[in-house]
């Protein structure tokens, strides 16, 4: 029988950072997340809001406004959000969806459990975190 988070496995078989993850790891990635579909126009991520919650994009894209100013263009395999859920801080930009998007929505909870269980998914975010502060002191 299949699990009910086969499709959404099957999802993440397809993304970069997921291929070398077992059966098992990417079960677990599925199971923490929420799938979410949002229309195109849709708000995801509001600047300035506090951050409860990040995204993992599966299909679909989307534009990163900082000070109504388009700053960068996201699709699938993209994370956005954690930037907030990590420094317990405002969020640094808005996310709009351009088209229909499916996305994992990890809450503080679940993105925590993530970080700690799956050390592939914690360097992958560091790295991200990294890379995102440098970006906005370029800016």
């Amino acid at each position: 029988m299949p699990s009910k988070n086969e499709g959404t496995v099957d999802d993440l078989r397809h993304i970069a950072l997921f291929a070398r993850m077992s059966e098992a790891e990417l079960e677990r990635f599925a199971a923490l997340g929420e799938p979410v579909d949002a229309e195109s126009g849709a708000v995801l991520i509001d600047q300035g809001d506090v951050g409860v919650e990040c995204f993992l994009v599966l299909e679909g894209e989307a534009g990163v406004y900082a000070g109504g100013q388009h700053v960068a263009a996201i699709g699938s395999g993209s994370v956005v959000g954690e930037m907030a859920l990590i420094g317990h801080k405002p969020r640094n930009a808005s996310v709009i969806a351009q088209t229909p998007m499916r996305l994992l929505a990890f809450n503080i909870t679940s993105f925590k459990k993530l970080l700690d269980e799956m050390p592939r998914t914690q360097k992958y975010i560091q790295e991200l975190l990294e890379s995102r502060a440098e970006e906005n002191r370029e800016r």
